[in-house]
């Protein structure tokens, strides 16, 4: 039914068809917000000697869609790659074409190549012994992999969303200040935000009680409209669910003068603290994004 390869190189006609398979792929999964590869990100990997990706190409052997019908023609069907990121761990991300789903090719696959990771070579010859890979989007096929050959399921991140207007009274919604990743170092915080970052901080009493970097970049939301995203947060020690919900308030009223309609933030299912608050704040479960990890510790 199928065949695969490791390639560091594509004909003509692959690079084709492995483009149209890639771009496909990433219109169809991007409302439920699965997993994409991009066809660029292959063709600089595969044109590097050093490059720390790999990628397997997995082929559908010639097929009928029908009883008496003729075969179609062998094609791709699906493409897998590993990144390394150094002393045996590395990061899978995979992509089927969304013609080809639910017959059973990624079974299939992990059938034909098994999970060991403990080889010297580590999995399937990549020299990664930890493998994980992010189930974006509430998949429906990751329960059946990760169900029917025991892969633990390592971390679950949740995708909350809210309305910018949702807090009670607008004009209540606390003031938070600018400040910069460098100011936050005094607090140990800076390493959880990126250097970049737009950062807001909430005080009281002169002190700093929590900090968000706010990306407010438009992500389009069927139901809330034109979203900004929470890309950090943090808190002082001593900071409670109030602390925090006016901190979640002060970013959405922050998006909302800038005419963003709804607010993302992506949370740790374990931390509670950060889960209650965004409760508080009237965010909503919006997707489930599921670590799936082989080797290791779980």
């Amino acid at each position: 039914m199928i065949k695969y390869e490791w390639r560091n190189s594509l004909s003509e006609a692959e690079s084709t068809e492995l483009a149209d398979l890639l771009h496909r792929a990433a219109e169809y999964d991007a409302e439920p917000e699965y997993t994409t590869i991009d066809f660029r990100d292959v063709e600089y990997a595969m044109a590097q000697p050093d490059s720390l990706s790999r990628h397997l190409l997995v082929w559908m052997l010639p097929y009928a869609t029908a009883l008496g019908e003729r075969d179609r023609p062998e094609r791709i069907a699906a493409l897998l790659r590993i990144t390394s990121s150094g002393n045996g761990f590395g990061e899978a991300f995979l992509v089927v074409d969304p013609d080809l789903r639910s017959i059973g090719i990624v079974t299939l696959l992990l059938e034909r190549v098994g999970l060991d990771t403990s080889a010297p070579g580590g999995w399937l010859g990549t020299g990664v012994h930890t493998l994980t890979a992010w189930a974006q989007g509430n998949h429906p096929a990751t329960g059946r992999i990760s169900n029917r050959f025991l892969i633990p399921r390592t971390r679950r991140v949740w995708k909350l969303i809210r309305a910018t207007d949702s807090f009670e009274d607008a004009t209540s919604a606390p003031v938070l200040e600018p400040t910069s990743v460098s100011a936050l170092e005094d607090l140990g915080w800076a390493s959880g935000f990126p250097a970049t970052a737009a950062c807001h901080a909430l005080r009281e009493g002169g002190r700093v009680i929590g900090a968000v970097a706010l990306d407010l970049a438009p992500v389009s939301s069927e139901e809330f409209g034109a979203c900004a995203t929470v890309r950090s947060v943090a808190s002082a020690p001593n900071a409670d669910a109030r602390h925090r919900k006016q901190l979640l308030n002060g970013a959405a009223a922050i998006a909302h003068e800038a005419g963003r309609t709804g607010l993302i933030i992506h949370v740790d299912s374990d931390d509670s603290g950060l889960v209650n608050a965004c409760r508080l704040a009237n965010f909503q479960h919006d997707r489930t994004d599921v670590l799936l990890q082989l080797g290791g510790h779980a």
